[in-house]
């Protein structure tokens, strides 16, 4: 839509007031129809014309350089009331062996309920300052017209795009760091021809594992304490979505792993397969997800302006809020690479990380195994003047270099990590 249809598609839909004063947009009266529209004297016609653009950009219907969320298309849509979203799923149950007495038949069968909450995470705000005179200048041409909106609500919009994106990358490392995916490790499919083959069958080996009704491919158990009784859960092929980093998806053969979905690679990059810059933990390279695992829903997404008479301009304002969050409650696969090969070219070892914390401090990582080669971070909550931090790696002890104001960090992980507060 260019300036013109935007012109004229504001005045289509205004007021009749609107109408009388502003003329029908042409190629030879913008600078007429400018006037009309910032005449400081009739500032309704204005503010008019400034909220229904804002509206009509959030629709969307315009702008040249929109930035689109690639995760986008994975949320859930608005939340229809309350601040919570409540996640169940009744868990798989065993057979019985048949009883012909039928004494078991006022016994209470409870189902294995599993109930996760999502609760509103984001309330962000985005805020751009215009004025009437800048609009006007922006009127001298249709070309200034369409960069003047672009710089002013693009902007607006495209950030607040950015930041979703950023927030639902996100989560793959607060999955990771808190247990719920299963990890499976690979070797780097840049490295060789080999490698990247090698990774396609394995894809390919997990999804084909998805759709079997088992505990295989999720991560309840370890991504909570409360619950000893593993999911058995499934995902079609339809259901599963392939995450992966730019670098690998140009490495591996996009034919063979549409295949791997059957699906034509069209179909499949389009629904199934989702490319992403990079994942926010070191080493993970693709992520294969049923497509349940993104809990993200919009609780808010809403354009105000606020009108300064005295310094005559006005502050446009985005409110986005969102609850962002996984689910533990369906398959979730990383593949991750060990950046420390063994000379074989078998896959890089898992190694295992033990807390031993007292009572009082927490862990913002809870992951329990990581793989060779990768780094690791974490901070400990609660530590005290006299608590006494010890890190160890393979038996050594390595605090003086991997602790400091209570941040843990270990840039390649070589052997068993045991952290300890007393």
């Amino acid at each position: 839509m260019d300036a013109i249809e935007i012109l004229n598609t504001i005045r289509d839909n205004a007021s009749q007031a609107y109408q009388d004063r502003v003329p029908e947009a042409t190629r030879n009266n913008i600078e007429e129809v400018g006037e009309a529209i910032t005449d400081l004297n009739n500032a309704v016609v204005y503010n008019e014309f400034i909220s229904t653009l804002a509206n009509m950009i959030y629709a969307p219907m315009l702008i040249k350089k929109s930035w689109q969320n690639p995760l986008g298309k994975f949320k859930k849509g608005k939340k229809t009331f309350g601040d919570t979203v409540e996640e169940v799923y009744n868990n798989f149950i065993k057979a019985q062996t048949f009883d012909q007495t039928g004494a078991g038949l006022l016994t209470r069968h409870l189902p294995d309920t599993k109930v996760v909450f999502h609760r509103m995470n984001r309330q962000d705000s985005y805020v751009l300052t215009d004025s009437p005179e800048s609009l006007a200048k922006a009127f001298k041409s249709y070309e200034g017209l369409g960069e003047y909106l672009e710089n002013l609500f693009t902007t607006i919009r495209n950030s607040a795009e950015l930041d979703e994106y950023i927030l639902m990358r996100n989560l793959f490392e607060e999955a990771y760091n808190n247990n719920a995916m299963v990890v499976v490790a690979v070797e780097d499919p840049q490295a060789s021809e080999a490698n990247a083959k090698a990774f396609i069958k394995t894809v390919k080996t997990v999804s084909g594992d998805m759709v079997f009704a088992n505990s295989n491919n999720n991560a309840y158990l370890t991504a909570q304490s409360d619950d000893n009784k593993p999911i058995v859960t499934f995902s079609k092929k339809d259901e599963q979505i392939l995450i992966v980093d730019n670098p690998t998806d140009v490495t591996c053969n996009i034919d063979v792993l549409a295949s791997a979905f059957n699906k034509s690679v069209v179909e499949f990059n389009d629904t199934q397969k989702e490319v992403i810059d990079a994942f926010p933990v070191e080493g993970m390279i693709a992520a294969l997800v049923d497509r349940n695992f993104f809990q993200v829903y919009d609780d808010l997404f809403t354009f105000r302006e606020f009108e300064n008479g005295l310094g005559l301009y006005r502050n446009h304002i985005l409110h986005v809020w969102q609850t962002l969050g996984y689910s533990i409650l369906c398959n979730a696969v990383a593949f991750v690479v060990g950046s420390d090969q063994n000379s074989d070219s078998d896959i890089a070892d898992e190694y295992s990380v033990t807390y031993t914390l007292k009572t009082g401090v927490t862990s913002t990582n809870k992951r329990t195994a990581i793989v060779e080669g990768m780094s690791y971070k974490t901070t400990l909550k609660g530590v005290a003047g006299g608590d006494t931090v010890t890190v160890t790696m393979g038996g050594t002890n390595i605090t003086s270099s991997a602790y400091e104001d209570g941040v843990v960090k270990i840039d390649t992980v070589t052997g068993n990590i045991v952290i300890t507060v007393a």
